[in-house]
């Protein structure tokens, strides 16, 4: 019996508003678990992945950044070691000594005498410190601090590299889920077809041989897709590799790999990629620390200067052999080298041929980045004339598809024909996904090339 009338009505709409309210409750109950694993980490289940969130995850969990990350440590941890021979050496020494037997010597009159007692003891507290040392140790403290300045160089470029290289396989497997909806949307269109000619095949208006065509055009798009399937599961492992992912289910990203319309100011790039390229500073952190060892190697045979303390308590002291006295020893020292056997001398000449080493690096790696720039600029403009040329190609063959779909339901051409006509609209969307992956690719390498940012400013 149903319910009827206006009570009737609040009754379902209460059921109905009642159910939304259940249905949502679980959806969030459900989001919510699916989003925290039990490290905090990042679950390929939990929300869609994002080009910032992947670079993020990469920059956090890669070996690579660990690596380097603790090589720095190693090397602030080498900083305070330099620093530490400005600062005194201070330590307690303790000792006994049984010595017998014991020589004495007898007076007549006065008794006997011994030399020294049979049990000796001595406690003292030693300081050294360095007074003067031809500011090797300063040198030593910034030899030290130009190779931490380096490695954080060398770290930001590692992380760079692995952003792009984040970013290209991001990219990668957009295109890749972007031409495999492609190619399935035209092999569903396919074997609409085969059906479409089989029922032809029984009312004997179409021949074994269109049949024939058909499954050999599905068999053909089968196999590309399978291809892409395959392409899609490796880029996707190696982005988890880098992400330090370890899990087997697939990726659900979130993005576009279409950088948009954008203009470029051809004059100051190269400029700017001197600027701001770190491969620049990296150099010139090189020239630094190369500079100072040439100093640090001409200091070795220089004179040092130091003063030693030491006070304490000892026995064995004319008259009361046996009784703890409190005694003390200040030394200065002087250190002057007079002959090292010429290592000095050669020490300084294999500092100075290494400078001349990183300093002709210099240039190199200018010409290298101003190159760099000039290819990622030409391949950038190949990539747009490309992207406009297959915009065309994609129009035209729309166009041709809804005129041959006119003509088909006409009856004025076959089913081959529409079916040429749709394979060529296809290809025409394959290769302008081609020329829009090429074209971000472009941008992303002249990003690169000239020190910017990974993310592509524009990109929708």
């Amino acid at each position: 019996m149903g319910i009827k009338g206006k009570k009737g009505d609040k009754m379902v709409k209460l059921i109905k508003s009642g159910s939304i309210a259940l249905a949502l409750f679980l959806s969030i109950l459900l989001v919510s678990k699916a989003a925290i694993t039990d490290d905090g980490s990042f679950s390929s289940s939990a929300e869609p992945l994002t080009l910032e969130k992947a670079i993020q995850l990469v920059l956090a969990n890669n070996a690579s950044v660990k690596k380097a990350t603790e090589t720095l440590s190693l090397l602030t941890a080498k900083v305070g070691e330099s620093r530490s021979n400005l600062l005194p050496r201070v330590q307690t020494e303790g000792a006994y000594t049984r010595l017998g037997p014991v020589p004495e010597i007898a007076i007549p009159g006065m008794g006997t005498f011994k030399f020294y007692p049979a049990n000796n003891y001595d406690f003292h507290l030693a300081a050294y410190q360095l007074l003067f040392d031809s500011n090797r140790t300063k040198e030593a403290i910034n030899f030290s601090q130009s190779q931490v300045t380096e490695a954080l160089t060398g770290l930001d470029i590692l992380k760079r590299d692995l952003s792009f290289k984040t970013a290209g396989l991001f990219y990668s497997i957009l295109f890749l889920q972007e031409s495999l909806r492609v190619k399935t949307e035209h092999l569903q269109t396919l074997q609409k077809h085969l059906e479409v000619a089989e029922k032809k095949l029984e009312a004997g208006t179409a021949t074994e041989l269109d049949l024939l065509n058909i499954k050999v055009r599905i068999a053909s798009t089968e196999n590309i897709i399978t291809d892409l399937k395959s392409s899609l599961e490796k880029q996707e492992l190696k982005l988890k590799q880098l992400m330090g992912m370890v899990d087997d289910r697939p990726l659900q990203i979130s993005g576009s790999f279409y950088a948009g319309e954008q203009k470029v100011e051809e004059n100051d790039l190269m400029e700017e990629a001197l600027a701001r390229r770190p491969e620049m500073k990296s150099v010139e952190d090189q020239i630094k620390t190369a500079s100072i060892g040439v100093s640090l190697a001409g200091l070795r045979n220089k004179p040092t200067v130091s003063l030693n303390l030491v006070g304490g308590l000892k026995n064995g002291f004319i008259p009361n052999l046996n009784t703890l006295k409190f005694n003390y020893a200040a030394a200065l020292a002087v250190d002057v080298p007079i002959f090292d056997g010429n290592l000095t001398r050669t020490l300084k000449a294999e500092a100075e041929a290494n400078l001349r080493v990183v300093k002709s690096q210099q240039k190199e790696i200018e010409d290298m980045i101003k190159t760099e720039v000039l290819e990622a600029l030409s391949d950038l403009r190949a990539s747009q004339q490309k992207l406009k040329l297959v915009e065309v190609n994609v129009a035209q063959a729309k166009k041709a598809l809804d005129y041959a779909k006119s003509h088909y339901q006409a009856g004025t051409i076959t089913n081959l024909d529409l079916m040429d006509t749709e394979d060529a609209f296809t290809e025409a969307e394959f290769i302008r996904l081609q020329a829009v992956y090429q074209y971000t690719l472009s941008w992303l390498s002249l990003n690169q090339a000239t020190g910017r940012s990974v993310v592509i400013e524009g990109r929708s």
